[in-house]
Parts: C-alpha cells; structure tokens; sequence
C-alpha cells in the first residue's frame, strides 16, 4: 500500500474543531492514464545559448574542431561534442571535420525566423476517468512514487513459508475505455499560458504517437458524523493535515458513489476452524440503493467478534457492545472488567481517552477504525478515578500515608488496586495497616 503523510491525530483534532467526528477512512484507488506521447516540442533548450554561441564560432571559423570551441567557450570538449551531435541531428549544422551552418540552423538560431522543433518523449498524466491533465502539482516524487502500474505485483513470504504475490493495483473505480481524441483535445484545448499548472511543455506542438499504461492513485475518504448526520469526505493522504485541494477534481467524479460507502465486517472460518474477521468497505457493491444514510453496517455478533480479537474481551451482555447506525465501540461495565483476565490497563486508558483508532490492511478497503470506550458504571468510574490518583501520586512521590487516607474513602478500593494488579501498593497498606513496630 501507499506510505501515507497524513498525521492522523492531527487529522482528527481539525475535524472535531470544525464539529466534524471522524469515524473510519476507507481506501480506494482512483483511475489514472499515463500517457506516453512522442511529441513536437518548440520550447526553448535550456542548452540553447551554448548552441547558439556554437553557431557563431564555426560562422567565425568553419575550420575550428569541438576542441576548439571548447577551449574558445571554457565548456568541457564532451559538451559541446554533444550539441554538436544534437544539432546535426535537427539538420542544423552539416559536416565532419570542417562544421557549416545549414540555411535552417541560420534562421532558426541566428535569425529567429523559424520554431526549432524537438521531437522527443513526454508522459502526460490523465484522470482515468474524463481523460483531462492532472496538475503538476500531483507530478511531484511523493505522488508519482504512490502510482501504482497496472502490471506491478509485490512478492512476500507469509509464516508458512509460502511465497505469495499481491497486486497493489486495485482499480475500484473503473477507467474510462481510452479515447484517443478526446486526449488530444483534453490536452490542446488548456491556453498556452496555463500549460505549465498542467505540466504540458509550453511549445508542445503536435503530438504524432500516444501509448498508454493504466494506473491508480491512491486516495482516502473519511467517515465522519457532522450536525447528527453521516458526512463524507474525501482526503489527500499524502499530505499531513489531509487537504484534499490537489485531488479536489476527484471527489466531483466519484460523489454519488463516495455518499453510500459504510463501513461493514466479514467474518469467516480458516482451515482450522478458526473464526476470522476483517473490517472492509461496501464498494464492490456501491451501486446498490441504501435504504437508510448510516456509516456502517454491521451486525452484533460479527462485531463482537472483532473486539472480543482486537482487546482480548470476553463480553457477556450485549450492552456492552456500541453498535449504531454511526459508532462502534465497547460499553466497559463492572462485570466484563472483572471478567476481564488481561489488558485492564489498555481498556481503562483507552476509556479514559474515549476511543482507539486500529490502522487495517487496505485490502479491503479500509485504512483506518475508531473504536469508541464508554462507560455508564460507578464502579467503573472509580476505577478509573483510583488509577488516574494513583499515577498522579507516583508522579507527586506522595507518601504512602497520603495515598492510603484518599483511598480509603472507596469502598471497593482493595478490589480496585487487585484489578489495576497494583499488588506491591496493596502489600505495602497491609503492612502498614496491620503491623506495628515496636520501639
């Protein structure tokens, strides 16, 4: 998959500034062409003051060698042996030993009267989909790198030994069959002086040959809740806040499709006989009509499933799981804490923060699940209570007296230090409590 920049705390706390809850972030590729043109290009050489003064010797002098020219220019002889290669092959000086400016090399380099014309190799970037330039914005190396080819296969070896191939390229949105004048058009009909936002050389002239490889840019689309309503939005992963400004043209392409995606669970059975699950998305089958707007779909035992795996949580109740129409998540209650062998900690840190996020394989669709934490337990909460007191007491090297008289005022607090296996603290108020030191 793509090495996304997106700064996904970060992401988060924007959205909540703006009333924007995050949810989930699904995963699509989005269809690209890369066009591979032969082209006639009249843009001026970077080299083209070397030519011309190149020119203006051999005018001087016909009988002067590269190495001459070279030393009479201070360039290095390799230099202008090349210029001189290339402009031989553009018919603008003739010779071997003796160099002559032809008639075209004086009108195109001395007098200016004539386009130089290079005929050279161009990629051109296309949406897959209406065939229109991609900004050069997206021709920078973070973006190219994250292209994936249509022929391209990443080998792994799985824990069995196994060799296995994965084909990253996963055109979920389908491209648009290739129409070759439409290209031609979508490329000469943007103004001369826009080219360069487009990445199309300024003096492209005639474009004689295309090929094409089909391609897939990654992109992200967060779920998210906004004013009690599900909300959609489309987001550049590569780019640390998420601003999808780059890949704004995108979202108009694939808006209707992208309003229905929800957030679903596959479970099945491995050879074994072991249950398995998988957070995935509901594109393959996003043309279908929603009877209702909802983030997720997802029944109560396939959740149950997955967070019982993801936690190492025995629920008992179906209270304790949080399943709507946009929210996910575990009801922490007195009875699955004390069920509970493990990872009290992990659950009681992630309560105290209100969620968790777990970052997913895309194979399925989907990069990224928030899973709230709530709790409606007293017991619960003095739990939570006694743990945040008793790190603010290691943290304030309070003495054991100190602790011992706050946690007294619980009830339940010998119970509570058990299930937070703080035993060396319980040891130390028995000792205390119970022993007496003689003088």
């Amino acid at each position: 998959m793509a090495l996304f920049n997106l700064d996904i705390e970060r992401y988060y706390q924007v959205k909540k500034e703006e009333g924007i809850e995050l949810k989930s972030i699904a995963y699509l590729q989005y269809p690209i062409y890369c066009i591979h043109a032969t082209i006639l290009d009249s843009t001026p050489d970077p080299l083209e003051k070397l030519d011309r003064a190149i020119i203006k010797c051999i005018l001087l002098n016909n009988s002067m060698s590269a190495f001459d020219i070279a030393n009479f220019l201070s360039v290095q002889k390799r230099g202008i042996e090349l210029r001189i290669q290339q402009m031989k092959s553009e018919d603008l000086i003739e010779g071997e030993n003796k160099f002559t400016v032809t008639e075209r090399g004086k009108d195109i380099l001395i007098n200016a009267t004539e386009k130089r014309f290079q005929k050279r190799q161009h990629n051109f970037y296309l949406d897959g989909i209406d065939f229109k330039p991609l900004s050069n914005e997206l021709y920078s190396t973070k973006y190219l790198k994250s292209f994936f080819n249509e022929n391209e296969f990443t080998y792994y070896t799985n824990s069995k030994g196994d060799t296995i191939s994965y084909k990253p390229f996963k055109p979920n949105i389908v491209h648009e069959p290739l129409n070759k004048e439409k290209v031609l058009e979508n490329i000469f009909n943007i103004h001369q002086n826009d080219r360069e936002f487009w990445a199309i050389p300024l003096g492209l002239e005639v474009i004689e040959t295309i090929d094409f490889t089909k391609m897939s840019m990654p992109i992200l689309v967060g779920l998210m809740i906004k004013d009690n309503k599900p909300y959609r939005e489309i987001i550049d992963g590569f780019s640390n806040v998420g601003d999808f400004e780059k890949i704004r043209s995108f979202a108009s392409k694939i808006k209707n499709q992208i309003q229905k995606l929800e957030l679903r669970i596959d479970t099945w059975k491995d050879k074994s006989e072991n249950d398995k699950f998988a957070f995935v998305s509901n594109w393959v089958e996003i043309d279908k009509e929603n009877v209702e707007d909802k983030l997720q779909f997802i029944t109560s035992e396939d959740l149950k499933l997955a967070l019982s795996k993801l936690y190492n949580v025995k629920f008992s109740s179906e209270e304790e799981i949080i399943n709507t129409k946009f929210e996910i998540g575990i009801n922490i209650t007195e009875e699955l804490l004390l069920n509970q062998k493990s990872n009290r900690s992990q659950l009681l840190r992630n309560l105290e923060r209100g969620r968790e996020y777990q970052r997913i394989s895309v194979n399925n669709g989907i990069w990224i699940v928030f899973i709230s934490f709530k709790t409606d337990s007293t017991f619960v909460y003095n739990l939570l209570e006694i743990n945040n007191f008793l790190k603010d007491a290691i943290d304030k090297k309070l003495e054991i007296s100190h602790i011992t008289e706050r946690l007294f005022s619980y009830k339940n607090y010998r119970q509570a230090l058990v299930l937070l296996e703080e035993f060396e603290l319980l040891e130390k108020i028995d000792i205390n409590k119970h022993m007496h030191i003689e003088e």
